[in-house]
């Protein structure tokens, strides 16, 4: 592994030199400042990005190839999506059938300059995961001679959908191969399991969704506009809460999406009571696992469907979009509707799949040793007096609940989010790791998660407030572990000691 231990320029790509990279270094937080600002100077040395939020620079080169081989006028608007299903799910959301150019099974919408009609549709690509993959880009590049080669890199070239499904059947332990369900990310797979389920109660009233806790941002933003109807439970210890609500709503409630552990403040449901109280009311319950995994905890017997982010963990190189559905095999509703998901999947490019299946061969004994670095970096970050506050599934809120689904007392998930006794940016400008989005990787990496995910709402003292009164600091940090010695992962750390504050004797 290369050394990230240091001060990583601006806008170099995360993992270095990497055009399928999905992390940028931000190594200062005004650098995340003039991102979300959207700084012309900051995003044009922006090597890389999370390409959900910031288009991969091989895709750009096709859109602007595409542009001019079929002459689109300069004030039209192109949306590069990853095919003809992209397209064909897009327009039952947003209502709108769309010019269009393919290229090599890539599909560009062509829009007239409508602000609100862009953004509405921007946003839903960027949402569900529709977008094209950076390696599907780069292979049609190259079959156009718009580049001179394919990135090197080790890949598993035989029958690699194969090799990553049985990986996953192992871990979460499922019967038969065809429950589990790959898709272009795992934003795609979310939204596939959640809006099959509301389809399928199209002629009842069961529609709505419920979403327990505070969750990914782009998870919020899927439910919240479900036209039948939301229910938001931030606490998701308040069991009285749900209880009563489901008991006078659950008619019309057709599923309940939560993740196991929350993201960023890592807390742990009681899954075994939220799986019984689901089946009390035929409701689907959806666990997004990614920041869990199924090496940490035993999730799949609690719920009906399980998505993961690929992209994360399982992957642990940053480098790719990929998810996956994960069907219980004993839940009547899933197997009632294994084939209907794909309607609303979008299925992976193979380079993308082929190099998954390189990189989740080591996924256990990654995740063993990124659960070993994270109990080590807890107990240090416990002594440190510039530390206010830790997240961690082993806070007493949590511990308890995460006790009964853990695979063993050695399993932890490989995330904290911390609180420093000063501003985030004296401590964060000081800190010699990488530092960008995204999670999972073999590289420790810190985000500055608030002005990455929600920015918006602290630019102004209500919308800080807002966020204080849900029990999430904007300056917290989020800390994904990695697996580098855990000695250089406490020294990083270790450095920033000169600058807390003096102790009063």
């Amino acid at each position: 592994m290369r050394d990230y231990f240091k001060h990583i320029p601006f806008g170099c790509s995360l993992p270095f030199e990497n055009p399928h990279a999905v992390s940028v270094s931000f190594p200062f937080l005004q650098n995340v400042i003039d991102y979300e600002e959207r700084d012309e100077n900051t995003l044009a040395q922006m090597q890389s990005g999370y390409p959900r939020f910031f288009q991969n620079k091989l895709v750009e080169k096709l859109v602007v190839y595409i542009r001019n081989k079929y002459a689109i006028a300069p004030e039209k608007i192109i949306l590069p999506i990853a095919s003809m299903r992209a397209k064909t799910i897009l327009e039952e959301l947003v209502g709108i059938t769309f010019e269009y150019v393919e290229e090599d099974e890539n599909v560009f919408l062509i829009l007239e300059n409508n602000p609100t009609v862009v953004k509405e549709c921007a946003d839903y690509i960027r949402n569900i995961g529709l977008l094209i993959s950076s390696r599907k880009a780069e292979s049609t590049l190259f079959k156009l001679n718009q580049i001179k080669s394919i990135f090197e890199e080790e890949k598993s070239v035989n029958f690699p959908e194969k090799q990553i499904k049985n990986i996953l059947a192992k871990a979460y332990s499922v019967d038969a191969f065809d429950n589990i369900l790959l898709a272009n990310s795992g934003m795609n797979a979310l939204f596939a399991a959640y809006k099959t389920i509301v389809k399928a109660h199209k002629n009842n009233t069961k529609k709505a969704v419920v979403q327990l806790g505070w969750l990914y941002v782009d998870i919020m933003e899927i439910i919240q506009k479900q036209e039948q109807g939301c229910y938001i439970q931030i606490n998701i210890y308040d069991k009285e809460q749900l209880e009563n609500w489901l008991e006078n709503n659950h008619s019309g409630i057709a599923t309940l999406i939560t993740e196991v552990v929350t993201n960023p403040l890592i807390q742990c449901v009681d899954l075994p009571w939220l799986s019984a109280l689901c089946k009390k009311y035929n409701i689907v319950l959806i666990i997004d696992t990614t920041l869990t995994t199924p090496f940490n905890a035993t999730l799949l017997p609690y719920c009906d469907i399980v998505v993961e982010s690929l992209t994360k963990f399982a992957c642990g190189h940053g480098d790719l979009l990929l998810g996956a559905i994960i069907l219980n095999d004993k839940s009547n509703i899933a197997q009632t509707l294994k084939k209907q998901f794909e309607d609303y999947i979008v299925p992976p490019f193979e380079g993308e799949t082929q190099r998954l299946a390189f990189q989740i061969q080591n996924y256990e004994t990654r995740i063993n040793k990124i659960s070993e670095n994270t109990f080590k970096l807890l107990e240090y970050l416990k002594q440190q007096p510039f530390i206010k506050e830790i997240f961690s599934v082993v806070h007493s809120n949590s511990l308890e609940n995460y006790s009964k689904i853990r695979k063993s007392d050695e399993t932890l998930p490989g995330i904290l989010s911390i609180v420093f006794d000063k501003d985030l940016a004296t401590y964060y400008d000081r800190l010699h790791l990488p530092k960008g989005p995204s999670l999972g990787t073999e590289f420790t990496i810190a985000m500055p998660y608030v002005y990455l995910a929600h920015y918006d709402y602290i630019k102004n003292e209500s919308g800080k407030q807002k966020l204080l009164s849900l029990g999430i600091n904007p300056d917290i940090l989020r800390i994904s572990v990695g697996t580098e010695p855990i000695e250089k992962i406490i020294l990083a750390f270790e450095n920033l000691k000169q600058l807390a504050a003096p102790t009063l004797n």
